[in-house]
């Protein structure tokens, strides 16, 4: 099984992903992605992507369908972080 990483991700940071929702898709912006410090003996460098939407758009705790990433469609867990005047944030964690 292929273990994402975050080179898969960074020709999205600043762009518009699409995200498979019912009863229809919606878009967010991957705003950035976290590096965290690599851990002898793991197979990969652990990182966070953060998403960004308008605050309109809620998206509840869950497992998605990211339509980005080399590779892509991926699915992964968002969970919604403290939002910032005007936007939801939301984040995806990789160990």
């Amino acid at each position: 099984m292929y273990l994402v990483k975050q080179e898969d991700f960074e020709p999205w940071v600043g762009r518009a992903v699409r995200v498979n929702t019912i009863p229809a898709p919606i878009e967010v912006t991957l705003a950035r992605i976290i590096r965290k410090p690599v851990f002898p003996g793991y197979e990969r460098e652990p990182f966070i992507l953060v998403f960004e939407s308008h605050e309109d758009i809620y998206l509840i705790d869950q497992t998605y369908e990211f339509d980005c990433g080399r590779g892509g469609p991926y699915s992964f867990y968002i969970a919604q972080t403290k939002p910032v005047p005007g936007k939801r944030l939301y984040q995806a964690i990789f160990g």
